[in-house]
């Protein structure tokens, strides 16, 4: 994607082929209300004129309104439609789908494009008369809006990924794959969604396999995956309530095989959010005992009657005399 120099991105003409179906109809169904009359329905708002405001085949569309019902994102209901012979279905967006609707609207709005040899946003080219599928269809691959010729009305064009050239799909499924892995971790919606535009584009495993893997490997990061298994090794370790001296010597190793430099942090941080309320009060006093590095009489004969107040028991008193020696030093 080229930039504007101004810092903002211009958007390409590949941009509508990189919004999901679900999005597209978000998007048309956002620019077409449903209406307040209780009893007449709109065209655009059936099956037909939804699949065919999106560019995809009709029998296509069933599956894509399922996934947004299951969200809570649209809502149907059965109406009039001017021409039809009987009541037809028609679909609107839930409050939760106005709200996705409003932010995947605000992030194409900021989209910088050319018109007439300016540079402008796709918001000032979003109207009333001109719905946001309808401004992204006329924008070509250099990122310049064409305005429709006066009087022309062009139809949708049926958008098939299968038509462009494989660089440029390969391309497109590595921005959505980049997109999904953003926040380190791939939801089932979003598996799913890269599953149907693996579909759409015409992509096979072998096509696809590579640039997940790619991505899966420049995104998370090697520190915090060893820390997490670092982790599980802890859950088992502490499962009796305490970490033994071969315990910490297998996790010892495993910090080693794994190169955690930050182990023992981990291993201190993990055990004192475990802590209850009268664990942490004696963690707290034997920490303040240790300062010096070393432990008085008199500190030694409160840190005994907080033991008896508190049941502490010996194997947790060692536990704790570990952690606090290991934060010290």
């Amino acid at each position: 994607m080229t930039h504007d120099g101004l810092g903002g991105p211009l958007l390409s003409g590949g941009m509508l082929l990189t919004l999901t179906v679900e999005q597209r109809v978000l998007l048309h169904l956002w620019d077409t209300p449903l209406g307040d009359n209780p009893w007449e329905g709109r065209p655009e708002l059936t099956q037909a004129g939804v699949s065919e405001a999106v560019g995809i085949a009709r029998k296509h569309l069933p599956r894509t309104l399922k996934k947004l019902r299951e969200k809570e994102r649209i809502s149907e209901e059965t109406r009039h439609v001017a021409g039809a012979k009987q009541r037809c279905r028609v679909y609107a967006l839930s409050s939760e789908g106005r709200k996705a609707a409003s932010e995947l609207v605000d992030d194409i709005h900021a989209r910088v494009v050319k018109s007439d040899g300016e540079q402008t946003t796709v918001q000032n080219l979003h109207n009333h008369s001109t719905g946001l599928l309808d401004v992204l269809r006329n924008i070509d691959s250099t990122g310049t809006y064409r305005s429709p010729i006066d009087g022309q009305v062009d139809a949708p064009i049926a958008l098939d990924g299968r038509d462009l050239p494989l660089d440029h799909r390969l391309a497109i499924y590595d921005n959505i794959v980049r997109t999904a892995w953003q926040d380190g971790v791939v939801t089932k919606d979003e598996q799913a969604m890269l599953d149907d535009m693996a579909m759409y584009l015409g992509l096979e495993p072998d096509d696809t396999e590579p640039i997940e893997k790619r991505v899966r490997e420049e995104t998370i990061n090697p520190e915090a995956e060893n820390s997490s298994l670092y982790k599980q090794m802890l859950e088992v370790a502490w499962q009796d309530g305490e970490v033994d001296a071969n315990e910490q010597a297998m996790l010892d190793s495993l910090a080693g095989m794994l190169g955690l430099d930050s182990a023992r942090d981990v291993q201190l941080d993990w055990v004192c959010d475990r802590l209850d309320d009268r664990l942490k009060a004696y963690c707290s006093a034997m920490e303040a005992a240790w300062q010096d590095g070393r432990v008085s009489d008199d500190e030694e004969n409160m840190l005994g009657s907080m033991r008896n107040s508190l049941t502490i028991t010996d194997e947790e008193h060692n536990t704790i005399l570990g952690v606090v020696r290991a934060k010290l030093n």
